[in-house]
C-alpha cells in the first residue's frame, strides 16, 4: 500500500482588517465643533440682536419722578410746570434711534435725539451732541416695565404708553 500523503488542512484565511480611518474622522470631528461653535455664535447673536429690538416702535411717557433723596415728587415740580397732564416723551423709532422730549413748550426746543444701544439692565444712550448716559431699565421677566431717565436733581420714570 501506498502511503497516501496527507494534505495540510486548509486555514480560514479572514480578509484582511482595514485600518479605521483616523484621518477623515478627525477631520469629522473638527466640522462637528466648528458647526456647534458656529450654531451657539448665532443663538447668541439672534439674543443681542432681539434684546434691541425690545424698543423698537415704542412710545413711553413719564408719569413718575423721585428727587435725589429718592422721594417721590409731583411730576409738575419736575418740569416746573402747572399744567397737570404735561408728560414727558420718550420714542424709539425702528432704527436704534431715540427721541427724548423733557420740557414744556414748543416740541422742538425741549427734544433730544441720538442712538441707542440696550443691555440687561440698562439702555445707554448717544444722544446727537456727543453725551452718553446709561439709563436704568426695569424689567418684569423679559418684558421692559419702566426706564428711569436722570434729568437735573430727579430721577424721571417712563412707562410704556398703550
Amino acid at each position: 500500500m501506498s502511503a497516501k500523503k496527507k494534505k495540510p488542512a486548509k486555514k480560514n484565511k479572514q480578509p484582511a482588517k482595514k485600518p479605521f480611518p483616523v484621518k477623515p474622522f478627525i477631520g469629522a470631528c473638527i466640522a462637528a465643533v466648528l458647526i456647534a461653535g458656529l450654531i451657539v455664535f448665532l443663538i447668541f447673536k439672534t439674543n443681542e440682536d432681539n434684546k434691541k429690538h425690545l424698543l423698537r416702535s415704542t412710545y413711553w411717557s413719564s408719569i413718575s419722578a423721585k428727587n435725589a433723596s429718592g422721594d417721590e415728587v409731583d411730576i409738575r415740580e419736575v418740569y416746573n410746570v402747572k399744567a397737570s397732564t404735561f408728560q414727558g416723551r420718550l420714542e424709539f423709532d425702528k432704527e436704534n434711534g431715540f427721541e427724548l422730549w423733557l420740557n414744556q413748550g414748543d416740541k422742538d426746543d425741549g427734544t433730544h435725539t441720538g442712538t441707542y444701544d440696550l443691555s440687561d439692565d440698562k439702555l445707554t444712550a448717544t444722544f446727537d451732541s456727543g453725551d452718553v448716559v446709561d439709563f436704568p431699565v426695569i424689567k418684569n421677566g423679559g418684558d421692559i416695565v419702566r426706564i428711569d431717565v436722570p434729568y437735573g436733581d430727579y430721577v424721571v420714570s417712563f412707562f410704556p404708553k398703550e
